[in-house]
């Protein structure tokens, strides 16, 4: 696959070169996002801030890509995508290096092929379509609400979103449609080559000059299916398998390797045009290397209901998610595992929290989602033209008590995770032009400790698009 890759991307430059000779059809496309971001107690809640890894954070991130979507012909076309994101911290928290004693406030990042990938459509006239390289699932390939496909490099935030991938999208009939992927991730980029290389920290973030990618090397196979049953039914029933291999290169946390199946389906029912229910739920099972069994359900529920002819057209949803925990009376592991969704799903403050709770499973990387309860309400509003806001308002529980967690941040005795609220808005200055500004605020109960501070996120955005 490397040397392909290799192959591909020397014909690619060649291509550029001889764009008017090859009369090859070109769509550049660039995208330059700039962030604030400030966090207030977001790891540890304000219990522990001796380690730098744990202190408050307000730092400037600034992405920026390039891309080019080359057609051949009507069947066939390739896509190549540079991307780099250098980030400058203003303190407390600075990148530490390996040698845990040069800590930098600039963060100069790799410049990286975050997407290379060949189309092929209805190859040799078969009813399906071949897409062979690195890709996103997002947009309109994205896998239902992304609840377990989505971020396939979680380690480097949103900087990359991409899978090494292969998928053929089957069509057996006018309304249905089958995905068969084959998915191979790395905890840092083998593949292809990057440009400007990053720190090395020894592994927590940086590995050998490169990003942090997965918490572990690993392998995936799926089977997803797209059918619309009625006109107000669709269903998706899909089997995820992914095995996480053992991972001993971040020093803080020896993540064992595990194999999990994935049984599932999620099911969109539309009443009416304007009132419609979202559902999903799986199953997962599987073993640890040492024999331990993994036993996990998850899922969701909304119910959400448009009011287009009123003011600011509101549109109202109700909701609850369920994300088993382990239970630690039981010689089994029930905690749900995300697979590739460690993102911010329904908020972003509460993946960090994550961080020290989940480490033994998921390494030091965010939104390890599990062990979780939550109903939640939202609204979203459109009071201008080009104006939108959310509000919602979710309270959290913990599905298990924990056990043996660090005492300083848990109680290791409630299941009370506590309250939390958001705020989006968003505006499009102009066609290319757009802004955001998000605010979050946790007020923790008595899952955590008595001495847990209420935590606070914010971010400003301003992304530009040619």
């Amino acid at each position: 696959m490397k040397k392909w890759l290799g192959i591909a991307l020397v014909g690619l430059t060649g291509s550029f070169l001889a764009k008017e000779a090859l009369s090859f059809e070109h769509k550049i496309g660039a995208q330059v996002r700039f962030r604030y971001e400030n966090w207030d107690n977001l790891i540890t809640l304000g219990t522990n801030e001796t380690d730098n890894s744990f202190k408050d954070r307000s730092f400037f991130r600034l992405r920026a890509l390039l891309w080019d979507d080359i057609k051949f012909n009507n069947q066939t076309s390739l896509r190549i995508r540079l991307n780099t994101e250098p980030k400058y911290q203003m303190g407390p928290y600075y990148h530490m290096l390996k040698d845990k004693i040069d800590r930098r406030k600039f963060d100069q990042d790799e410049i990286v092929i975050d997407n290379l990938y060949l189309d092929l459509k209805r190859p040799g006239g078969l009813p399906l379509d071949l897409r062979i390289g690195r890709q996103d699932f997002l947009g309109p390939d994205t896998y239902g609400e992304g609840f377990l496909i989505l971020d396939g490099t979680p380690g480097d935030g949103s900087r990359t979103f991409y899978f090494n991938a292969i998928r053929a999208r089957l069509y057996p009939h006018p309304k249905h449609t089958l995905d068969l992927v084959v998915v191979r991730q790395k905890e840092r980029d083998v593949f292809l080559p990057s440009i400007h290389p990053s720190y090395d920290d020894g592994g927590a973030l940086y590995i050998q000059h490169k990003k942090r990618l997965t918490a572990s090397n690993e392998f995936a196979f799926w089977a997803y299916g797209r059918c619309k049953v009625t006109p107000q039914l669709t269903l998706e029933p899909y089997y995820i398998y992914k095995k996480e291999e053992d991972s001993s290169t971040n020093p803080r946390a020896i993540i064992p390797s595990q194999y999990l199946h994935n049984i599932g389906a999620r099911a969109v029912y539309a009443f009416t045009k304007d009132f419609k229910l979202r559902a999903e739920l799986v199953r997962q099972f599987g073993e640890y290397n040492n024999g331990t069994d993994r036993r996990a359900w998850g899922g969701y529920a909304f119910l959400e209901k448009a009011f287009p002819n009123c003011p600011t057209r509101p549109v109202f949803e109700i909701g609850y998610v369920y994300l088993s925990g382990d239970d630690p009376k039981s010689k089994k592991d029930e905690a749900f595992n995300p697979l590739f969704s460690r993102n911010p799903n329904w908020n972003e403050l509460i993946i960090y929290t994550y961080l020290l709770e989940t480490r033994s499973r998921g390494n030091a990387i965010p939104g390890y989602w599990t062990n979780l309860k939550m109903p939640l309400v939202r609204v979203k509003l459109n009071p201008l033209k080009d104006l939108n806001l959310t509000l919602s308002y979710q309270k959290l529980y913990a599905d298990e008590k924990t056990k043996n967690l660090r005492s300083d941040m848990f109680t290791n005795k409630g299941t009370d995770r506590g309250d939390l609220y958001v705020a989006i808005a968003t505006y499009k200055f102009t066609k290319s032009l757009d802004g955001m500004l998000q605010y979050e605020i946790f007020d923790p109960d008595d899952f955590y400790s008595k001495e847990a501070k209420t935590a606070h996120f914010f971010r400003a955005q301003l992304q530009w698009k040619y």
